[in-house]
């Protein structure tokens, strides 16, 4: 079962900062190791001791200075309790139309970094700790900080080519919402008011794979999901991410993970 994980941030600002070892004292026991869905997005900062952290069937080994980005309906497992902050916030809290706003649309940006980010931690902290009142100077103080942490972060990862890289991600935001009932490129280019060749080329330059390859790979990356960590028939399963015929699915599924759905899911259960 995966728990889908609300905001539900003590203070109305659409952000909360608290320390790793908040989060373990308030978590039911074994709530932590279970899978979950945040609604929300997460940035895990470790500064001392280390852990691992599943996200999506990808084990991050997380040691001091290293920081991972979970975005909402990712699908999370926590790992050994280290040192650090986390900074959860709302998918509409950072300021539109800036850099640190676009980079939180990306879902194939920036996952894990390791990057000398303790100023703009401490200061994000230190402001949150203050912040008492939802006034508009501490809200928008609190953004910018954020704003300012995102983009220490970014620049440790490689540049993209600018035009490339916002079609791509229109295209991957169109698809997080799509996948389950649109599975054909051309659908994507017409919504996105391009051609299908156009398109290609920008995700090919953006992340190095073709749009069918990443519509292939989130219905995959569903299906993973929905098949470790649900009860749901096969059967159903196959009609939810948009198959009519669920041996279709089933090929489709063999083709892409290498297992039949049922040998999959047998293999994620104790």
């Amino acid at each position: 079962m995966i728990r889908r994980v609300p905001f539900q941030a003590p203070a109305p600002f659409g952000v909360e900062v608290l320390t790793i070892a908040q989060l373990w004292a308030m978590a039911p026991p074994g709530y932590l190791a279970s899978p979950q869905r945040p609604d929300f997005h997460l940035l895990l900062l470790v500064t001392g001791g280390a852990t691992t952290h599943s996200l999506d069937f990808e084990r991050y080994r997380l040691e001091r200075g290293s920081a991972l980005w979970v975005r909402p309906g990712q699908v999370q497992v926590f790992g050994e309790r280290a040192t650090g902050d986390l900074v959860l916030f709302q998918p509409d809290f950072l300021i539109p139309g800036t850099h640190a706003a676009t980079l939180a649309g990306d879902r194939a940006g920036l996952v894990a970094a390791t990057a000398p980010v303790e100023p703009a931690r401490r200061a994000l902290r230190r402001e949150y700790d203050r912040a008492r009142q939802p006034t508009t100077v501490q809200t928008e103080t609190l953004r910018h900080l954020l704003s300012v942490l995102i983009l220490g972060l970014a620049r440790h990862t490689p540049d993209r080519t600018p035009d490339a890289a916002g079609l791509d991600a229109r295209f991957r935001a169109l698809l997080e919402r799509d996948f389950a009932t649109a599975h054909d490129v051309a659908y994507y280019a017409r919504r996105l008011g391009y051609s299908a060749r156009t398109l290609s080329r920008a995700t090919q330059a953006a992340a190095g794979e073709s749009p069918k390859q990443a519509i292939n790979d989130r219905l995959a990356l569903e299906a993973r999901r929905l098949l470790a960590h649900t009860d749901q028939p096969v059967s159903q399963l196959a009609r939810r991410l948009g198959f009519r015929d669920p041996s279709n699915f089933s090929t489709f599924f063999t083709i892409h993970t290498g297992q039949p759905p049922t040998v999959f899911r047998a293999g994620t259960r104790p």
